[in-house]
């Protein structure tokens, strides 16, 4: 079923810049980086499906959140632009990429389950949504997400915002993981062929050494000291990443 994505649109300045957020989030979790980024580019952050301000309209899977992504591209006319996506939202990125290629300039995973084996948690992790709900069934994925130096501003974000997303939400989009999941080599390669760039936390949700031996050029860029929120832990530090990665854009041989 169609629905209307609430997002919000900031800022003038090409390329355009696409920010995702991950499974139970909402576009907050990138304000810093648009408050800094939408100086010199138009930026804009979407709610996925039952989260922030858009209404809970199933299916709320990773393709669907992809398709979803490409619809808001094309209504505002600013394809190709660059997609960042944290966490699931970088999957959803590598998702929208292979559907619509025509509409993606340059990708940036932040933090995002890419690695060689990842099937094989997901389904289990959705049916612990469904049986405990949302706050006892992720908890013991977003206790994980902190180091001792997170900033206690970004543990209440992720904490509130994850642990009150409506549980048929949460698995809902995790339904596809595992078919996605199992096609994550593909998606990479695919990525591979235009900008991409990884940021990895400190301790990385995927796996840096094998997405270097299937990739050519993927830009992998770590943050030590970080949690999984990392933009939210050293913000001023992945803004400048981002804005590194966007003068390897405008750089870049294969977009000439």
């Amino acid at each position: 079923m169609a629905v209307s994505l609430s997002y919000s649109d900031t800022g003038t300045g090409s390329p355009a810049l696409v920010f995702i957020h991950g499974l139970c989030c909402d576009r907050r979790a990138w304000a810093p980086q648009i408050a800094d980024l939408s100086r010199d580019h138009r930026c804009i952050a979407v709610d996925l499906r039952g989260r922030g301000s858009t209404p809970a309209e199933p299916p709320f899977g990773i393709q669907q959140a992809a398709a979803d992504v490409a619809a808001v591209i094309d209504s505002l006319g600013i394809g190709p632009a660059v997609l960042i996506g944290h966490s699931l939202g970088g999957v959803t990125a590598l998702v929208l990429n292979s559907q619509r290629p025509e509409l993606v300039l340059g990708i940036v995973t932040g933090d995002s389950p890419i690695s060689p084996l990842p099937a094989g948690g997901a389904n289990p992790l959705a049916q612990r949504i469904r049986e405990l709900g949302t706050r006892e069934g992720l908890r013991p994925l977003v206790e994980g997400f902190f180091v001792p130096d997170t900033p206690a501003a970004a543990r209440e974000y992720a904490e509130e915002v994850m642990y009150s997303c409506p549980a048929d939400v949460a698995a809902g989009m995790l339904e596809d993981a595992p078919s996605v999941l199992a096609q994550i080599q593909q998606l990479v390669q695919a990525a591979d062929a235009r900008p991409f760039m990884a940021i990895w936390a400190e301790r990385p949700l995927g796996d840096p050494a094998w997405l270097r031996n299937v990739t050519k050029f993927a830009r992998q860029e770590p943050l030590p000291g970080t949690g999984h929120f990392f933009q939210l832990e050293q913000p001023e530090r992945t803004s400048a990443l981002i804005r590194a990665f966007l003068d390897d854009v405008a750089r870049d041989p294969r977009l000439q």
